[in-house]
């Protein structure tokens, strides 16, 4: 395993000393040690922002974000903006705004957008889209979410005070009821749940888009420490094929693979670094196959066999008149 480093900081003021390996991001450490769900994981590799956070008045994304360097920083999170229950400006704006919708992205966003203000007060709008610009977000579009960024700097008016609407409200601009959970980083997504004794799931995935599985060897991952279990296809009792029209997908490969990514194994572990290092540690031997890369390949004279039944999956007859 990792050799292990002790590292003192702070997380939203509040002093923390906690022992890290060299491969644990801060990402890990704020939600599966901290249980400070609010910051996400959307990639894992650098590339969406929903994980981003300020360590030291500065923006960074913590999924690849060693947990080692925090030592002696302060780390603030989403769950730290709101004070005795009163949202933080840029909160309250992206609520105004419209500018969440599910919510997954607001916690990264908003903390970028802090990070901006907290060293300029009065940005122009060039200064705000480059600092959110390495904030991904599929639902909303970035329009509302720039404006609640100009809203929270002062630069623009509300789009909608605070107060009591009235009794008639057909027609007016209703904020959405999990709004306030999602700018405060406590809405809970599946991955944010956690259960005492729970085990951490990863799956071991072909490398090839077409081969043979000549073997799996699993017996180094199962004496991992921490390894739960190490289940392949041998372990699915009784059926071991699902689908819709046909049962030709294989809960797990067992004689072949037939596209890259194909499930091989899964492996329970007591966390996600010992089920990650598990996968390392599952030998497979392939023998690769010859491509079937479009449907056409598929239906040429001697083309290989993606299933044993034929490429063709079903004969459809069109009648008209």
């Amino acid at each position: 395993m990792s050799s292990q480093k002790q590292i003192e900081f702070w997380v939203n003021g509040e002093f923390h000393e906690v022992t890290v390996s060299a491969k644990t991001m801060l990402l890990d450490l704020l939600r599966d040690e901290l249980r400070l769900t609010g910051t996400k994981n959307g990639c894992g590799h650098n590339a969406c922002g929903a994980c981003t956070v300020i360590v030291d008045g500065k923006a960074v994304r913590s999924c690849v974000y060693p947990a080692s360097r925090a030592d002696r920083k302060r780390v603030q999170t989403i769950e730290g903006l709101a004070e005795d229950g009163e949202l933080h400006p840029l909160q309250q704006a992206f609520i105004d705004a419209g500018a969440v919708q599910c919510g997954f992205c607001t916690p990264g966003m908003i903390m970028a957008a802090k990070a901006l203000l907290d060293r300029s007060t009065e940005p122009s709008r060039e200064e705000i889209v480059e600092a959110l610009s390495g904030n991904l977000c599929r639902c909303t579009g970035y329009a509302k979410i720039i404006e609640a960024v100009e809203t929270a700097a002062g630069l623009r008016e509300p789009r909608r005070e605070r107060k009591e609407l009235p009794r008639r409200i057909v027609g007016r601009e209703l904020p959405r009821p999990d709004a306030r959970a999602k700018v405060t980083g406590t809405a809970t997504f599946a991955a944010d749940l956690y259960f005492e004794n729970m085990l951490f799931a990863k799956v071991l995935r072909s490398e090839f888009p077409h081969a043979k599985l000549l073997s799996v060897d699993t017996e180094k991952a199962k004496a991992l420490a921490g390894v739960a279990a190490v289940i392949t296809a041998g372990d699915v009792p009784g059926e071991k094929n699902h689908g819709l029209a046909r049962l030709d997908w294989p809960v797990l490969a067992y004689d072949k693979v037939r596209y890259t990514g194909d499930a091989i194994a899964v492996v329970a572990a007591e966390s996600e670094a010992i089920a990650e290092e598990a996968l390392t540690l599952i030998q497979v031997r392939y023998e690769p196959l010859q491509v079937v890369a479009s449907a056409e390949e598929a239906l040429e004279a001697g083309a290989p066999l993606v299933h044993e039944g034929g490429n063709i999956l079903e004969h459809i007859k069109l009648r008209q008149g």
